[in-house]
């Protein structure tokens, strides 16, 4: 069966339970790759250069080019696979263990958000790049175009549950939606996350919705330095939470209202600094007096996301 058979025959699948109430998605398992803004296309392989096309992806007018690129850093180089087309800016999308290899900080971002990202060289036999940024770990996504989109009951920026199953079942937490013109019924998972849950490939999983988390202020910041960068601001520290954050009792699973007197916002926990990391935010004001779970602090630091 060709690819396209293939992935008509995924869709028409998976539109036939949305119809019942029951939704699934096709399942794609990222690698590493460059997308090339026009100027590091022609500086990389020679002005005017067209990339080559290798085979269509499934995401409309996307596809993985023959051209290949090495990507230079203080500890080491990795090889990457162009994938076009052309893009407005250059965007390096690794995976966790990618840039733990290279020394780079850790920067999950959604598609086009590398403000304050880390940087590198690009280099080919023709010529190189130095990049001041634009190397992400891609956050988890859907996309769906605008009909599939309503038949799920889902709209860009929702967030959903995957629910990996097999022999090692997972189920990845705050999928982001990014659904339009250009999108097919495709979630998108790293190739660490793929490889933790043995995702087996044309893997179809069921998703559902989890509700959007609000924070104060969205905007980006630059990403912490590997060496995860003191944390400041009007933050309440583990160490000086209250009695019953210090015994144990504020975990991921705790319900805000379990703890007395500690009203909703005045409480942060990973699954908030999660859902932040998927939609591409990278700075979250706090009100003063907040308590910040461990985990939350240290996924924070790991993530590169600031708590001010």
């Amino acid at each position: 069966m060709s690819d396209r058979i293939y992935q008509l025959t995924e869709d028409l699948v998976c539109e036939t339970f949305a119809k019942k109430g029951q939704f699934f998605v096709p399942v794609a398992s990222s690698n590493r790759h460059v997308h090339l803004c026009r100027a590091d296309v022609d500086a990389l392989f020679g002005a005017g250069h067209a990339l080559t096309k290798m085979r269509d992806l499934k995401q409309p007018g996307q596809f993985a080019c023959q051209e290949q690129v090495t990507l230079k850093a203080e500890h080491g180089s990795l090889t990457l696979r162009v994938v076009g087309p052309v893009r407005p800016e250059t965007q390096v999308e690794l995976s966790v263990s990618d840039l733990t290899k290279l020394h780079l900080p850790i920067c999950v971002r959604m598609s086009g958000s590398i403000a304050g990202s880390p940087g590198a060289t690009l280099a080919t036999e023709r010529g190189s790049v130095c990049l001041k940024q634009g190397i992400i770990v891609s956050a988890r996504h859907l996309h769906l175009s605008l009909a599939q989109a309503k038949s799920y009951g889902l709209d860009n920026n929702d967030n959903v549950r995957l629910f990996v199953e097999g022999d090692r079942p997972t189920v990845f937490e705050n999928v982001i939606v990014r659904c339009g013109d250009g999108h097919t019924l495709e979630a998108h998972i790293d190739v660490d996350e793929a490889n933790g849950a043995h995702l087996r490939p044309h893997a179809i999983c069921r998703i559902e919705k989890q509700r959007n988390e609000t924070y104060l202020r969205r905007e980006q910041a630059p990403a912490l330095q590997a060496d995860g960068s003191r944390l400041h601001g009007n933050i309440t520290p583990a160490r000086e939470a209250p009695i019953y954050a210090l015994s144990g009792l504020v975990t991921e699973k705790t319900k805000r209202a379990d703890l007395p007197g500690l009203p909703k916002k005045n409480l942060l926990t990973e699954g908030d600094v999660l859902a932040a990391a998927g939609r591409g935010e990278m700075f979250m004001t706090l009100e003063k007096g907040t308590v910040v779970t461990p985990l939350a602090l240290d996924r924070a630091k790991r993530l590169g996301i600031k708590l001010d």
